[in-house]
Order: C-alpha cells, then sequence, then structure tokens
C-alpha cells in the first residue's frame, strides 16, 4: 500500500468548493490538492497560491490533464449528475456535493456506473458523521422506546435570501440545498423505505422562484410517520427531534438529549373493560417511568467526512455514507417535488 499522499481535484470553488472541501482537504495530510477548475480566475489562483495546484477553467480540461485520482464535484446543484457521471467515466473516484443528483433515475445511473467500474462514489452528507445523529440513533437501536411510530423534526429560522439557490433553474430551495442533510438522517432513523410522500412546499419571502419553506409527512412500509419541516421563513424555535415510539419519547435539542419512557416487562398487562366505568371516571394508571437527560457530547468522535473517505481509499474503512443512501434521499427528494405539482 503506498504512504504517497493521493492526488485530488476539486471542481468549483465557490462557497461549497471552498469551504466545505478544500480547507477540511487540506487537514489531511493523505490527500494533495494538485488541480482546480472554476470558471472565475481569481479564484483558481487563490487555490493555486495555497497548494501550488494547476489551474483549469472547466471540468473537461482538467479531466483530460490531471493526475487526480480523486475529483470532488462542487458545481452547482444543476449540474451535479453530469460533472459526476464525467469524472466516474474518466476512470476517477468521486467526492459529491450534495444533492447526488436531481431525479432517482440520474441518482441510480452514477450509483451503478460506480459499481461497474469498481470505483468509490462518496456524497457529502456530511451530517450523517455527526455526533447528534449517532447518539439519537444509539438510542433507537437499544430498544427502549420500543418500535419507533413517529417521528417530528424542525430545522428552522428566518432569514432571506437572493443568490443563485433561489431558483428552481439552477435546481435551488430547500428541499435540493438543506433537506438531503435532513432526510440523510431522518431515513436510517425511521428504519424502513418510504412509500408514501406529503409535500407542502412554498416559496414566502425568497427573491427567486424555489421554494424556502418545506414540510413534508412521510409514511413509510412498516407504519411509521414522519413529519419533516425545513423552513428558512420561520422565525421561532421547536425542538430539533421527537422521536416517539411504544415505550417512551426521545427528545433532542441544543445538543441535549431528554428520554421518558418505560419497561414494558414492569408495567401490568392490559385487558380491555367493556363495561360501564367505574365512577364514570377515565381509566387511570402509575406507568413505572424512567427519565433520563444524556449528552450528545458525550458520544464518541465520528471520524469526519473527508477523514472517511481518505481511510476508505486507503483500505482502512467503510464509508459512513453509501452512495445508495444518498440515492434513496434523491429517491423521496424528488416524489415530494411530484406531490407538491412542481414536476
Amino acid at each position: 500500500m503506498t504512504t504517497q499522499p493521493i492526488p485530488v481535484a476539486i471542481i468549483g470553488l465557490g462557497r461549497a468548493g471552498w469551504n466545505l472541501h478544500l480547507r477540511p482537504i487540506l487537514q489531511l495530510p493523505g490527500f494533495k490538492v494538485t488541480a482546480v477548475a472554476d470558471p472565475v480566475a481569481e479564484r483558481t489562483q487563490e487555490a493555486a497560491d495555497q497548494t501550488g495546484c494547476r489551474q483549469f477553467s472547466n471540468i473537461d480540461d482538467l479531466l483530460a490533464d490531471t493526475d487526480a485520482q480523486v475529483v470532488v464535484v462542487a458545481t452547482p446543484s444543476s449540474t451535479h449528475y453530469s460533472d459526476t457521471l464525467k469524472v466516474l467515466r474518466s476512470g476517477r473516484h468521486c467526492i459529491a456535493e450534495k444533492p447526488l443528483a436531481l431525479s432517482a433515475k440520474e441518482a441510480d445511473e452514477l450509483v451503478s456506473l460506480a459499481r461497474e467500474k469498481n470505483l468509490h462514489l462518496f456524497i457529502n452528507h456530511a451530517h450523517l458523521h455527526g455526533k447528534e445523529f449517532h447518539a439519537i440513533n444509539s438510542v433507537l437501536q437499544s430498544g427502549i422506546l420500543g418500535p419507533i411510530f413517529h417521528l417530528r423534526t424542525f430545522w428552522g429560522h428566518y432569514a432571506r435570501r437572493w443568490d443563485w439557490q433561489t431558483l428552481r433553474k439552477n435546481g435551488g430551495g430547500q428541499l435540493n440545498n438543506t433537506c438531503p442533510h435532513t432526510l440523510s438522517l431522518v431515513l436510517p432513523l425511521l428504519g424502513s423505505p418510504v412509500k408514501r410522500v406529503v409535500a407542502d412546499l412554498r416559496n414566502i419571502k425568497d427573491a427567486g422562484d424555489a421554494e424556502d419553506h418545506v414540510e413534508l409527512l412521510l409514511f413509510t412500509e412498516n407504519g411509521a410517520t414522519a413529519n419533516v419541516v425545513v423552513s428558512s421563513a420561520i422565525a421561532a424555535a421547536a425542538p430539533k427531534w421527537i422521536i416517539s415510539g411504544k415505550y417512551g419519547t426521545l427528545t433532542c435539542n441544543a445538543g441535549v438529549i431528554t428520554l421518558k419512557y418505560y419497561n414494558p416487562a414492569e408495567a401490568p398487562e392490559l385487558s380491555v373493560l367493556d363495561t360501564a366505568a367505574p365512577g364514570r371516571q377515565y381509566l387511570r394508571e402509575e406507568l413505572p417511568w424512567k427519565e433520563e437527560t444524556r449528552k450528545v457530547d458525550d458520544h464518541p468522535e465520528i471520524p469526519a467526512f473527508h477523514a472517511n473517505a481518505l481511510a476508505v481509499l486507503q483500505g482502512k474503512a467503510e464509508p459512513i455514507v453509501t452512495a445508495e443512501s444518498a440515492a434513496e434521499v434523491v429517491r423521496v427528494t424528488e416524489t415530494a417535488y411530484r406531490e407538491a405539482g412542481i414536476l
């Protein structure tokens, strides 16, 4: 196994390419940035000044003349599919910004092509590397809440936007930009494929025509449901996560998990009383409730996205974010657009 740094090229040096990819990659000695491409020359020059990399103005010229084994696609959402397709066809591993594609058909094509060529396809669903997700998931996997029947998540704030991501033609809007992060967490927490989606997508205050307010109701094959609100039009706070199971509920907000649950083995069995209620009162019982508070920060560290990608390429780890899971996020997103009458 080589100990030389793996050469990396980055396509697109905007917010995502520069802040979410170039900066963390430069912190990993196992990677070396050897080429960048962006139509804005000042951006590529800035990268070259920091790394000594070669400069290109477009993806085609870069792919035709680079030693990079891994190529980062951090271009606008509307070109993620076509640019990732070019990278994979060139025989290189790809780190793609979310969303992987704008249709399930395109996403599945990319996943199949990567598998066919034995290439790695990493998608930047970085929240799957966060302590919050793993702390919540560990509670659900422990079974103390029983079977999960409903999940609610709220990602809300208020801010007006007028950049290119407010336009549908560019793949803009909350559903393609913030919701992929949210859905990347919600789908594995639900633990069952989504079979139906009800979607309320609205443009409330942004300059473009894309939605800035999203509310989704997801129905899964095992009967669990999820209410997902992702909005930059709500100037109020609410718990980020409320997840309810047969024996209790988890609430998570601001890095603190609160649990209220009981052990069914410690509760009396119920049988229906099909007669007049004693004393004309509702029947009541005292359940053996347990209440706990856990801090998310107490959960073990999870390798960051690029560190995990490097370990996978070095044969030392399995990917935390799979290409298949990213394609499923695209499928649910496309279904939401269709149900809202936008596709």
